[in-house]
């Protein structure tokens, strides 16, 4: 099987079929969309769908047209999509990526429920793990690949028809997610002083006003919308057959145990500051938040 996989490796490298991944060639026009797995990427992908062209709904047959992602997509593929391209990914930051980028952030607490749940449903653990279990050893640890159902192994060659894709499915080359820690400050770190090049979009505030910030998401990128056709891509969203509307925030308030989220507030607790999912008080640390304030003018 090893020669197999060796022969196939080189077949699709040399037929530009192997999955894209983060090495995929970039231009200058290129626009992305980053979230880490679990914050609701896949439904600010099917707005941004949508909005591209609300008079026709995007759906699993095309999203990888209208708005491809790194995972499921071949080199070959990328070269032949019309240029400008909206790309999606989970990744840390990529000096490649020279384009704007949108970068939706989430609750730690809340994307710690979401994969455990999305987890469960696969292969990848056994039902028997608790999600006290699964924040220790999986969630928090920053020395290993974390990804969503949509980048599990047998996930990625079931959707592809073909063994020859193992030789290309590794961890480190579909990415690097990192924890989600290391994940949202890769990029605030790199452009969290260029407004023109990152939008950093909580996933609460879309939630709960995707309209106003869709309509800012659409400016940022030059999509030239207008509000109807913001309003259209909402609501087609809402009715879309292919992907339930997204969890209301705070789920991690009844299914995350006490232990689980004193060790996410300790592991993150500067940044989840930061973005508004911790209180300023006692307990919390102030300074921290000064420091982070003045590194990112701005929040």
């Amino acid at each position: 099987m090893s020669m197999l996989l060796r022969i196939g490796y080189v077949l699709n490298y040399a037929l530009g079929l192997d999955i894209a991944g983060r090495t995929v060639a970039k231009f200058p026009d290129d626009e992305f969309l980053v979230a880490y797995p679990g914050s609701g990427g896949p439904w600010l992908r099917g707005l941004i769908g949508n909005l591209m062209d609300p008079e026709h709904l995007v759906t699993s047959a095309n999203i990888l047209q209208r708005v491809p992602d790194l995972y499921h997509q071949s080199r070959h593929g990328f070269r032949r999509m019309a240029r400008p391209r909206v790309i999606f990914s989970h990744e840390c930051y990529d000096a490649d990526c020279h384009g704007p980028v949108v970068y939706l952030v989430r609750d730690p607490r809340d994307v710690a429920v979401s994969i455990y749940q999305q987890r469960r449903g696969g292969a990848t653990h056994a039902d028997s793990q608790t999600i006290e279990h699964f924040v220790s050893t999986d969630f928090t640890r920053t020395d290993q690949y974390q990804g969503g159902w949509a980048e599990d192994f047998s996930g990625v060659i079931k959707q592809n028809h073909g063994f020859v894709y193992l030789s290309r499915l590794r961890e480190e080359f579909l990415g690097t997610p990192a924890c989600w820690g290391e994940n949202v400050m890769s990029w605030l770190g790199a452009r969290g002083e260029d407004p023109e090049r990152l939008l950093t979009v909580r996933y609460e505030d879309l939630f709960a006003h995707p309209e106003d910030v869709l309509e800012r998401i659409s400016e940022f990128l030059g999509l030239r919308s207008s509000v109807e056709k913001i309003r259209a891509a909402v609501q087609v969203s809402r009715e879309c057959a292919t992907a339930e509307w997204p969890q209301r925030p705070g789920k991690w308030e009844t299914d995350l145990p006490a232990s689980a989220v004193d060790e996410i507030e300790s592991a993150w607790g500067q940044l989840m500051l930061f973005f508004g999912y911790l209180p300023v008080g006692p307990g919390h640390d102030c300074e921290a938040q000064k420091c982070v304030e003045n590194n990112f003018p701005g929040r």
